[in-house]
C-alpha cells in the first residue's frame, strides 16, 4: 500500500475560482503520482490522508484518485457527537458511499489544539467504534511512539516517553485491539442503509464564503450541521452526496445554502421531486451558477418552478437582532438572514412576525409532480431544526434505526454477515435503551428479544447482530 502525506495549503481572501484552481493543481500532481505508481504497480492500492471538511482542497475530485477513501479523525474537545459523525459521513460520502480507513487518530492527546485536552477513559474506544459505525473498516493511531523531538513530541502515542507498557493509554489501546480481533469481520464493508441525504459541494462553499456579502455571519458548513444534527439526533442514516451523485435512492435531499446551481443541477433536482422525493432548501440558495454569476429573472434562480417562490430581498440582521415566526404553535427565532419572498405557486407554512415584512412567508412547500420540495427562508434555533428535520423525514416516511435516549446514538451497517448495529453512550450517566428486533451481542453471543432492554454505562459502547 503506498500513501501520500499531504500538506495544508492556506489561501486568504481569494476568489472561488482562484481556491478552485489551487485545490486542481494539488489534485494534478497527486493524479500524476498515482498513475506512475499503477504503470509499475497496478494492483497495489493507493491512498492519502484527507482531513474531513478541509476547505482548502475538494476531496469529492480527489477520491476519484484514491482506492480507498482514508482520513485522519481529531476531534476538537468541544466537538459535539454529530459533529463527529458529521465527518465520517462525508468521508464515506467522498468515496461513493463505499468504507473507509481511519488512518490517524490519537489514542490520548493532540499537540497542536489551543487547549489539547487528554481523551478520559474510554473516549478513545468510543470515538474509535462510533468511526466503525459510521463506515470505517480499519482503526489506526498515531503514532506508535511518541518522538523525543521536533513539532508532534507532544502528540500522543501508544507508546510514551516513558517507554512502559502499563500506562493507561497503553492498556486501553491493547484491549480495543482485543475487541477488533474477537469481532472479526462481522462489520466489514457493511454499507450505510440511508434514504436520507445532505447535499455537499466545495465549489458551493468557496464560492459563497468568498462572495462579499450578504453577511459574514453566514458559513456553510453552519448550515449543514443545523440540519445534520436533528437527523443524528433520531438516529436517520445520512448519505453526504455531491453533485455528481445520483438522487434516486433517497426519499429525502436537504441542499442547505445552495448558493450555487451548477447547470443542470436543477433538472436532477427537478426529476427527483417530481418522481415523488421530498427536497428542502434555505435562505440564499439558487443564487449563482458554476462561474459565480447570477442566475438572472430574480432568485432562487432556476430552482423557481421547483420551489414556487420567488425571493425579492434579503434582510442581513446583524448580531444580536432577531425576527421570528411560528411552526407548529411554537415561536422560533429568524437569525441572521430573512429571505422577503414572494409565492408563485408554493403554500406558505409561516410568515415572518415584525418589520415591514411581517406576514410574508418565511417557510414555504410547493407541491412538484409527486414530490414536495421546501424552502426555510431564515436560520432558525436548534429546537427548530429538531422539530422540523423530524417532520420532515417522517412525512417522507423515513424511521430511525432505533429510539434511544438523547445522547445515545445507534447506528447499522449491512453486509454479507447481516445487519450489525452500533450502541454508542455519549453520556457520562448510564442508558437504557431497548431493542427493536432480537440481536446477538458481539462479542460473546448474549441473546436478546425484541423489547429487551440494554443498559449501556457511561461512554460505552455495545456491538450486536440483528435479525
Amino acid at each position: 500500500m503506498f500513501q501520500f502525506t499531504g500538506f495544508p495549503l492556506h489561501t486568504y481572501g481569494f476568489s472561488m475560482q482562484y481556491m478552485r484552481f489551487m485545490s486542481d493543481s494539488m489534485l494534478d500532481c497527486f493524479r500524476l503520482e498515482y498513475d506512475e505508481i499503477k504503470k509499475e504497480m497496478p494492483d497495489v492500492p493507493v491512498t492519502t490522508n484527507l482531513m474531513g471538511f478541509y476547505k482548502n482542497l475538494d476531496y469529492q475530485k480527489w477520491a476519484r484518485y484514491m482506492d480507498f477513501v482514508s482520513w485522519d479523525s481529531y476531534p476538537m474537545p468541544q466537538d459535539t457527537p454529530a459533529e463527529s459523525a458529521l465527518n465520517h459521513d462525508l468521508m464515506r460520502g467522498v468515496g461513493a458511499q463505499n468504507s473507509f480507513v481511519l488512518m490517524e487518530q490519537t489514542p490520548s492527546v493532540t499537540n497542536w489544539h489551543p487547549y489539547n485536552r487528554l481523551k478520559r477513559p474510554g473516549e478513545m474506544r468510543l470515538l474509535s467504534l462510533q468511526a466503525a459505525a459510521h463506515g470505517a473498516d480499519a482503526i489506526q493511531f498515531f503514532q506508535i511512539r511518541r518522538t523525543v523531538g521536533a513539532c508532534e513530541k507532544f502528540h500522543g502515542a501508544v507508546i510514551d516517553h516513558a517507554g512502559r507498557d502499563d500506562t493507561r493509554v497503553f492498556r486501553e489501546v491493547a484491549k480495543l485491539g482485543e475487541e477488533l480481533e474477537a469481532l472479526g469481520d462481522v462489520f466489514l464493508e457493511g454499507r450505510t442503509p440511508s434514504e436520507t441525504a445532505i447535499l455537499f459541494d466545495w465549489d458551493n462553499w468557496w464560492a459563497l464564503e468568498y462572495s462579499a456579502g450578504p453577511s459574514i455571519r453566514m458559513k456553510y458548513l453552519d448550515a449543514v450541521k443545523d440540519y445534520y444534527a436533528p437527523l443524528h439526533g433520531l438516529n436517520i442514516p445520512v448519505d453526504i452526496i455531491g453533485t455528481e451523485d445520483d438522487l434516486s435512492p433517497y426519499k429525502v435531499v436537504f441542499a442547505p445554502l445552495l448558493y450555487m446551481v451548477k447547470t443542470g443541477y436543477d433538472e436532477k433536482i427537478r426529476r427527483f421531486v417530481a418522481d415523488g422525493g421530498t427536497f428542502v432548501t434555505t435562505y440564499f440558495s439558487g443564487i449563482v451558477d458554476e462561474h459565480d454569476l447570477v442566475h438572472p429573472g430574480g432568485y432562487p434562480g432556476t430552482l423557481k418552478d421547483i420551489l414556487g417562490v420567488w425571493v425579492e430581498e434579503q434582510d442581513a440582521l446583524p448580531e444580536g437582532e432577531q425576527n421570528a415566526f411560528v411552526y407548529k404553535g411554537c415561536e422560533y427565532p429568524a437569525d441572521m438572514l430573512c429571505d422577503i419572498m414572494h409565492l408563485e405557486g408554493a403554500q406558505c407554512v409561516s410568515g415572518y412576525l415584525r418589520d415591514f415584512y411581517k406576514e410574508t412567508p418565511v417557510i414555504t412547500v410547493n407541491a412538484y409532480g409527486k414530490g414536495k420540495a421546501w424552502y426555510v427562508g431564515t436560520r432558525s434555533s436548534r429546537d427548530f431544526y429538531r422539530e422540523f428535520a423530524g417532520d420532515i423525514v417522517s412525512s417522507a416516511g423515513v424511521k430511525g434505526v432505533l429510539e434511544t435516549p438523547e445522547g445515545v446514538e445507534a447506528c447499522v451497517r449491512r453486509g454479507k454477515n447481516g445487519t450489525v448495529l452500533f450502541l454508542l453512550n455519549h453520556n457520562t450517566e448510564e442508558a437504557e435503551v431497548i431493542l427493536g428486533t432480537g440481536c446477538k451481542e458481539l462479542p460473546g453471543g448474549k441473546e436478546y428479544g425484541c423489547g429487551d432492554s440494554v443498559v449501556l454505562m457511561p461512554k460505552d459502547v455495545k456491538v450486536f447482530l440483528c435479525c
